[in-house]
């Protein structure tokens, strides 16, 4: 260890040598600022119990304390040009500063030693007309911010993180609805230049968003199997994906596409709002409510996107890459409408249960000893069940013979009688 404080030879200013570990390799030289000794020795003591401090985790770092004092609004401003440079979307950072700096304006937090947890959740109860999910939105965005803080050591740990989401109302997620086979017919038949943007929602699950930043150049139609790709920056998970292309989907495009058309101009210059696909609802007789209150809405076309796949039969795990998703449950929970599956099938396929165990019962007894008849062949060869008649009171019972009647005795039911009086002679 080195701890020594000093004047350069022809200076009048103390200066501070120290190395407070003997692994460390660099050895630090700073200026006290003063010339008086005392002075200098109280400076040298008040900076090495923050460094041993700092050490001990009693104390953040010294890049934090200074981080702290800054405001929040330049941390803001910081978050957001990295996340640009990352290439996250403009309509995603809109959402972020939005949320963020409304968060700083309403609760008045200028510094990050201000943010608590109580604050938040006060300005949450004081929202009586804010959604549960909006709500989340808004904690979803403070907690991202604050853990990118604590990752650039800006600030010590996150104030937000023991905040818990608010719980939905059931049925909440469940509110957006897919379209039937015969309503999406319908609806393609009366979208005249919208068909082929619908029919690429409907195809390859892609957000409104997505569609509207999808260019000609994403588009590989004449590849062995056509495909689009989609870029990192346009993606809410910020991935890029291949997307395989339906075969009519294709063949929509490539008429869609115009001989002028450059590769860097979007594939799609418009998508239809609310107003726009629900009049083209009406039009087409779908209902955009259904008798459940759930709506009908473009998102319902990625909904019913994930249905089809259900009803395809594609594995869960398949869907889930096919949606881009990132949790099977939200694939299975959400995006499949489970009224559109063919549960009335999957009942008529289950099995028979009371048929096979009067079989079984039937087998047990005969293999414990109980009198139980066989089945008796018919003169057709199909068997029967058929029991025989006691005789005279013997215990013995007749035997099961084939029903035909060549070169045999017995009855017209073809079964074969004992001789009782050579029996009892027998015996």
């Amino acid at each position: 260890m080195i701890n020594r404080i000093f004047k350069p030879k022809g200076s009048r200013i103390y200066r501070w040598r120290y190395r407070l570990r003997s692994e460390d390799t660099k050895i630090n030289d700073i200026s006290l600022g003063t010339s008086d000794r005392q002075a200098a020795e109280r400076i040298c003591a008040e900076k090495l119990r923050l460094l041993e401090h700092e050490r001990a985790g009693i104390i953040p770092l010294k890049a934090a304390r200074d981080a702290a004092q800054r405001k929040l609004t330049e941390h803001l401003g910081d978050f957001l040009g990295d996340l640009r440079r990352r290439g996250k979307s403009e309509k995603y950072l809109a959402n972020l500063e939005f949320r963020v700096g409304r968060l700083l304006a309403d609760c008045g937090w200028n510094t990050a030693k201000e943010v608590t947890a109580d604050a938040f959740q006060a300005w949450l109860r004081r929202q009586t007309e804010m959604k549960d999910k909006t709500a989340n939105d808004y904690l979803e965005a403070a907690r991202c911010f604050f853990n990118w803080l604590v990752r650039l050591g800006r600030a010590g740990f996150n104030p937000l993180l023991a905040v818990e989401k608010v719980k939905t109302k059931a049925g909440r997620a469940e509110e957006i609805r897919a379209l039937s086979d015969d309503e999406m017919l319908r609806l393609l038949a009366v979208a005249g230049e919208r068909k082929t943007v619908y029919l690429m929602a409907v195809h390859t699950g892609l957000r409104s968003s997505e569609l509207a930043a999808l260019k000609w150049t994403d588009l590989h139609l004449d590849a062995v199997t056509p495909f689009a790709r989609v870029r990192a920056s346009t993606t809410k998970n910020g991935k890029s994906a291949d997307l395989r292309l339906h075969p009519e989907l294709v063949a929509a495009l490539r008429e869609l596409r115009s001989c002028g058309v450059m590769d860097d101009e979007p594939v799609f210059r418009q998508i239809p709002r609310i107003e726009r696909f629900r009049r083209d609802l009406i039009k087409a007789g779908v209902a955009p409510v259904d008798g459940m209150g759930r709506k009908a809405v473009f998102h319902s076309l990625r909904h019913t996107f994930g249905t089809n796949l259900a009803k395809g039969g594609v594995a869960s795990r398949v869907a889930m890459s096919l949606m881009r998703h990132s949790d099977r449950r939200l694939t299975d929970k959400v995006y499949t409408d489970e009224n559109l599956l063919d549960t009335r099938g999957a009942i008529d396929s289950l099995p028979d249960y009371v048929g096979r165990a009067s079989l079984i019962a039937s087998q047990n007894l005969g293999a414990s000893g109980q009198s139980v008849s066989s089945p008796v062949a018919t003169s057709d060869g199909e068997e029967v069940d058929k029991t025989i008649a006691n005789i005279g009171g013997s215990r013995v019972l007749t035997l099961p013979v084939a029903g035909s009647h060549s070169g045999r005795n017995g009855g017209s039911g073809g079964a074969r009688t004992r001789n009782l009086c050579r029996d009892r002679a027998a015996l």
